[in-house]
């Protein structure tokens, strides 16, 4: 398999403790202090956990259908719950659609079984699976709004799943591994969780276009009186590692990952996509929320205060000018793995 890492960006192999320094205890010396208000939260737990249980985060997050849809049918695909294969089953298969956002892998299997005219026949049953309250009761509406049936949601940590071992003949993982505290652990319970001779399969940040497009418009940003300017994504994988304790932009890694959670018959690839938007708005809208993970992760609490409420003019004027106003499209690569759950 061909590396993709890109040069730079931070290491892998983070434990679990490097992610949680709270985790500690108070008396050791790299545990977090109390008065310690200027900083971002220690471990990360604002930029992992607390990130994903913000009551706004579902109706940012759902907007991003517009880029995840392109590369979801591939990842379905990958897993091995082909159009053919629905097609061709005799007995029910479960479903879960982990980490399930605004439930887009979810509605593209709806899809594929409406194509096939089994929508209503119970051979596919799906569970979707978010750690977010605010994603889980958006995948709610939409399962009655349309009609999805044998689909429920649940609240699960995919840390630590509430279900069963070897419950599942297919566990697909769309764009989230790779932003959750604790993916190692994660791959290994979603292993746990696959019935033996089942296939789970993941995409994960390769290339995000969004780095180039707006890296010029906070070129000049800078508190007031300082001549430092504010941090931003340069390269994709300044993005793309924000989060993860791991090199889950490079497939050879995604697969090794695959391998030490006891996975077989493993297969990665990268995907690319070009996604068009219509205007600097329609840009916004959907990627939105990047601005809002990039300011948490990379801004001090005073640039937050005194510069967020300047980043979306400053975007919107740059992507007007960068691209004429009308109609563009940006890069989006994923990392596509898959892998099956041993017989024995």
């Amino acid at each position: 398999m061909k590396s993709y890492t890109q040069p730079g960006g931070q290491g892998v192999g983070r434990s679990k403790l490097f992610l949680n320094p709270a985790a500690l205890g108070a008396e050791h010396p790299a545990a977090p202090k109390p008065d310690a208000e200027d900083i971002n939260s220690a471990g990360d737990r604002t930029n992992y956990t607390t990130l994903w249980r913000r009551p706004d985060i579902g109706s940012m997050y759902r907007n991003t259908e517009h880029i995840t849809a392109p590369t979801t049918q591939p990842l379905i695909d990958y897993c091995g719950l082909t159009d053919e294969k629905v097609a061709s089953l005799e007995k029910p298969v479960e479903v879960l659609d982990m980490c399930c956002g605004a439930g887009v892998v979810s509605a593209h299997i709806h899809a594929m079984l409406r194509r096939q005219g089994r929508e209503n026949d119970g051979v596919v049953r799906i569970t979707c699976a978010d750690s977010s309250e605010a994603q889980l009761e958006h995948v709610r509406k939409r399962i009655q709004e349309e009609k999805w049936a044998d689909t429920k949601a649940v609240h699960a940590d995919i840390a630590s799943l509430p279900f069963e071992s070897n419950t599942f003949d297919y566990v697909i993982t769309g764009m989230a591994i790779m932003v959750v505290a604790e993916p190692y652990a994660g791959l290994s319970e979603l292993q746990r969780v696959l019935k033996p001779g089942g296939r789970l399969s993941t995409s994960t940040w390769a290339v995000e276009g969004w780095v180039q497009a707006t890296r010029g418009a906070v070129a000049d940003l800078r508190l007031p009186g300082q001549e430092k300017l504010v941090p931003w994504p340069q390269e994709s994988h300044h993005l793309t590692r924000t989060w993860s304790p791991g090199a889950w932009d490079d497939p050879y890694f995604t697969s090794a990952m695959y391998n030490a959670a006891g996975l077989a018959d493993i297969d990665s690839m990268v995907l690319t996509k070009w996604i068009p938007f219509e205007s600097a708005e329609h840009f916004r809208t959907v990627l939105s929320a990047y601005e809002v993970a990039i300011t948490e992760r990379y801004w001090s609490k005073e640039q937050k205060e005194k510069l967020r409420p300047l980043l979306a003019q400053l975007i919107l004027d740059h992507i007007r000018k960068e691209y004429g106003g009308g109609p563009f499209t940006i890069e989006r690569s994923v990392v596509l793995a898959s892998g099956t759950k041993p017989l024995a």
